[in-house]
């Protein structure tokens, strides 16, 4: 599972055409040399016939060889040059694109427009192969309540720090994504519910336990569920909701401390 939800990159815009020159020049090459071997070979069968043009011919040759370098090195400066520079100014730009358009302004982790590309490639990893895994979803218990009591900026910067530390504390393997407001989604490479549930257990010690922005402690509440092969991308977020909203109902029925 990958952290890159992009395709793989398209070769680079304007290295074909160098490539097309190169060829072009050596073919022109190519063609000179057998010219003059032509030519050569004619006036080395009959020099009687043709003196002293054996040493024309050889010096010939070599101007044309080099007028054809010089002609590769003058259009290669004012064109080909140019056009691998903004090629790469392209690339460089498309990639700076995608990372905005697959990651999540506030907290710099991946966000639902990332999900949609990789959990059709994930689901369908797990047909095909049996690369199995599951989604932890992790919800601010009243996070509405941080936003009241600190502010919203302080809310965001409490926002950006879970992720940090989700992030931090997750697998090389394993996605982050912002699902929604206070709502973070994991795809868990590899493992199942159970697994995923003992996983999502340690996460939500580890941020209780955690000082954010102005000492707020916030709690979490985690639901996982693994993923089947039959799954589409509905079928399987529904699953991990459903999770999360049974982890809900489970700690409201906790008695609270006398």
């Amino acid at each position: 599972m990958a952290e890159d939800p992009a395709a793989p990159r398209a070769q680079t815009p304007g290295r074909g055409t160098a490539l097309l020159y190169a060829a072009t020049l050596v073919g022109l090459f190519g063609v000179l040399l057998a010219e003059f071997f032509v030519a050569y070979q004619l006036l080395a069968d009959h020099p009687t016939h043709s003196p002293g043009l054996i040493k024309e011919t050889y010096g010939a040759m070599l101007l044309g060889v080099a007028l054809l370098a010089g002609q590769g090195v003058l259009v290669y400066a004012g064109l080909l040059r140019p056009v691998r520079e903004n090629s790469l100014e392209i690339a460089r730009l498309k990639e700076s694109l995608d990372k905005h358009c697959h990651h999540d302004e506030l907290t710099k982790v991946l966000n639902r427009m990332a999900f949609d590309h990789m959990i059709v490639r994930d689901l369908e990893s797990l047909k095909r192969y049996g690369a199995g895994f599951s989604g932890i979803m992790v919800d601010v218990d009243s996070f509405r309540a941080v936003n009241d009591s600190l502010g919203y900026d302080a809310g965001d910067q409490v926002l950006y720090e879970l992720a940090q530390l989700l992030k931090q504390h997750i697998r090389k393997a394993d996605c982050l994504f912002r699902w929604r407001s206070g709502c973070f989604l994991i795809l868990a490479a590899g493992i199942e519910a159970d697994r995923a549930q003992l996983f999502a257990d340690k996460l939500g010690e580890l941020v209780a336990g955690h000082e954010f922005h102005h000492g707020a402690r916030i709690g979490v509440t985690l639901g996982a569920a693994q993923a089947e092969a039959q799954d589409t991308p509905e079928i399987f977020i529904a699953r991990v909701k459903t999770a999360l909203s049974l982890a809900k109902d489970k700690a409201r029925a906790l008695p609270g401390p006398e």
